[in-house]
């Protein structure tokens, strides 16, 4: 009797193993849309001091043009007021998800690039996959540090003129973290270290674009360094609690697009 019941409960075991396995392949197979959207500033955009390079042994490696530019946490496009640098984040908290496209296999071997350039970090936001390996670069002609400070990573390696460093990161983290170097302290920037790939950043028009993701309703959170969650975030006929998360069904082949978001400019710091 006792070997019966092994049989059977090895059977079920078996059966709900191949009907999980059948439901993931069949999202495999094609079950995957997309989400776009441009967030602008409604308002006018802050305006941003000159960076703190004056007077500095390294002054003249850090201008552009001949100029020192202007600091870069708040970028916002001159033309559609599209705000750069914020990050779009497949909210996981309530709903978990293990499905991940094929195409992101291919992405994660390619090395994510933070340069130094002009006494900057370029891009201004980063995002890096744990596993993935980012390469720090510096192509000024003078020495700088890259401190990556976030909630479960910290890396800080000395990088010389025209050379650069690797790492790679096994902790994720539930929000963007901080990129400092210390050698010329008003340099920063953010980086976002996470294993699941559904995260997009804004350009420099304010647009982003998720690829790939599985068919269904999500929750998709926005961030930005200045103000943290963007719960003031406009978004028509979609709500946006205060944590900067609103809801988005994505559908097999489609493209979900949630328009021109606008973020009132008087929420900036």
């Amino acid at each position: 009797m006792m070997n019966s019941n092994l049989t059977i409960v090895a059977l079920a075991a078996a059966m709900l193993f191949s009907a999980n396995t059948v439901f993931a392949q069949k999202a495999v197979d094609g079950k995957w849309g997309h989400l776009t959207g441009t967030i602008t500033v409604d308002g006018g955009a802050p305006v941003q001091k000159v960076e703190a390079a004056a007077g500095h042994e390294h002054e003249a490696v850090c201008k552009v043009d001949g100029k020192i530019p202007v600091d870069d946490k708040i970028v916002v496009n001159a033309d559609n007021k599209g705000l750069r640098d914020v990050y779009v984040i497949m909210y996981l908290k309530k709903k978990k998800t293990n499905l991940v496209h094929p195409s992101y296999a291919a992405k994660k071997k390619k090395p994510v690039v933070l340069d130094n350039v002009n006494c900057r970090f370029v891009p201004h936001a980063a995002f890096v996959r744990t596993g993935q390996k980012l390469i720090m670069k510096n192509s000024d002609s003078v020495g700088h540090n890259c401190k990556i400070a976030t909630f479960n990573n910290e890396v800080n390696p000395n990088i010389p003129a025209n050379s650069q460093s690797a790492a790679t990161f096994d902790a994720e983290d539930n929000r963007p973290g901080d990129v400092t170097c210390t050698q010329h302290p008003w340099m920063d920037s953010v980086i976002f270290i996470r294993d699941n790939p559904y995260v997009a950043i804004t350009d420099a028009d304010g647009k982003f674009t998720i690829e790939n993701l599985p068919e269904g309703e999500w929750d998709f959170q926005f961030w930005h360094k200045n103000v943290g969650y963007l719960k003031k975030l406009s978004i028509d006929n979609y709500k946006v609690s205060k944590k900067g998360v609103t809801t988005a069904k994505i559908t097999d082949k489609g493209t979900t697009d949630l328009g021109t978001m606008k973020f009132p400019a008087k929420s900036f710091k």
